[in-house]
């Protein structure tokens, strides 16, 4: 009887686990979505992430000129001049906290459009931008708790912050596409990254070099030689190019995730093209 149960198990693991997570899968599906959807997420990136970032850059560079006339003009000392006033420091708390909100809404518009895609069907901009906006804050929430565990795990022991990573990687889709709620999302995106977790190590890697290898061609196109490195960190810089940036990473991080998320849905679930359309009907 034990023998029997075994088998039947062993038939059932076999059905929904019928392929190997692949990291080529999950970036092929990256290019691919954004490129076949690439003006309705550009239209997305624009608004929630390229514009917001160019007026926190614009209003960052309009504080620190303005800092500077008082530091000249003698009305504060050179000190105090380094350091915001309570209101900078307020508006500048703001910011972060639209901006957050903004790339929330951006990710899970893209997320959404992304796996309606690998569903076989083609979401569009309303939808997608509806879907953002829907889930902007619970997806808010997510963020800050996985960047608060994370960043403990980083001051800690730098390597429990990398494992804490790797395993609320996907808590967004599953917001997205589950609405489970926050640390239900969590959980779950923790049960899907469970076994394959070596595997989104490597992914996170590949990742990353494609990743730093945009933000210096991006760069280095703006500003050749030298004169990158030391534009680099100027709010007048950061005007223009941060946004540009964002018309990329933004649309690659999401599609990247999402893929993810189906790679291992489909690979630990067996859940296929069919099985994911449903959740669109």
């Amino acid at each position: 009887m034990v023998v029997f149960r075994w088998a039947i198990r062993g038939i059932a693991v076999s059905t929904t686990r019928t392929e190997q997570f692949s990291i080529g899968r999950v970036v092929g599906r990256t290019f691919s979505t954004v490129g076949e959807n690439f003006v309705t997420f550009a239209i997305i990136a624009v608004i929630f992430v390229a514009l917001p970032t160019a007026l926190t850059a614009w209003i960052q560079r309009e504080a620190i000129a303005q800092r500077a006339a008082m530091v000249s003009a003698g009305t504060v000392s050179q000190v105090a001049g380094l350091f915001p006033s309570p209101m900078q420091g307020a508006i500048s708390i703001g910011i972060f906290l639209f901006q957050l909100a903004m790339s929330a809404a951006a990710k899970a518009a893209i997320i959404y459009g992304v796996i309606a895609g690998l569903g076989g069907r083609k979401a569009s901009l309303s939808e997608s931008l509806a879907k953002g906006l829907a889930n902007w804050w619970p997806i808010v929430l997510i963020s800050i708790c996985v960047s608060v565990m994370t960043m403990i795990g980083y001051v800690l022991l730098f390597v429990p912050g990398i494992l804490l990573a790797i395993r609320w990687i996907v808590a967004v889709p599953a917001q997205v596409m589950e609405g489970r709620g926050v640390f239900a999302s969590m959980g779950r995106s923790a049960e899907l990254t469970k076994g394959n977790r070596w595997s989104i190590f490597g992914l996170l890697i590949v990742s990353s070099l494609i990743l730093i290898a945009i933000e210096l061609a991006v760069g280095l196109a703006m500003a050749p030689g030298i004169a990158f490195a030391q534009a680099l960190n100027t709010p007048g810089f950061q005007i223009i190019a941060a946004p540009i940036l964002s018309l990329v990473i933004t649309p690659l991080f999401s599609a990247g995730v999402a893929s993810l998320y189906f790679e291992l849905r489909s690979t630990k679930e067996g859940v296929g093209v069919e099985a994911l359309a449903s959740v669109f009907d």
